[in-house]
C-alpha cells in the first residue's frame, strides 16, 4: 500500500495549528517527518499515531485533559483574583 504524504501547510491546516507549531514539533521530535529536498512531508497516519501516543504518555490514557478533551475548570472555582483593580461583577452591571 503506498502512503500519501502531505505538507507541512496541509498538515497545520488540518491539525489547525501554524506551520511555525508544526516545525517546532518536528525539532522536538514530537511529530515525525520526512525531508524530501528541502520541504518536509508528513504521513498523515503515522503523525497521528504518534501524536496519540505522545498524548497517553503526557496526559495518560483516557485523561479528558489530553489536547482536544473536555477539561477546565472545576465547577464553582473562580480565576485567582488580578493585581489589575479590574473588577467582574455577576450581575452584568
Amino acid at each position: 500500500m503506498k502512503t500519501t504524504h502531505i505538507s507541512i501547510k496541509e498538515l497545520a491546516a488540518f491539525i489547525g495549528v501554524s506551520t511555525d507549531t508544526i516545525r517546532r514539533a518536528v525539532r522536538k521530535g514530537e511529530i515525525p517527518s520526512t525531508r524530501v529536498r528541502t520541504a518536509l512531508r508528513f504521513d498523515l497516519q503515522e503523525v497521528s499515531t504518534y501524536m496519540q501516543r505522545n498524548a497517553e504518555a503526557r496526559f495518560g490514557t483516557g485523561s479528558s485533559c489530553a489536547p482536544g478533551g473536555s477539561a477546565g475548570r472545576a465547577r464553582g472555582d473562580q480565576p485567582p483574583p488580578s493585581k489589575t483593580g479590574a473588577q467582574f461583577l455577576g450581575n452584568g452591571s
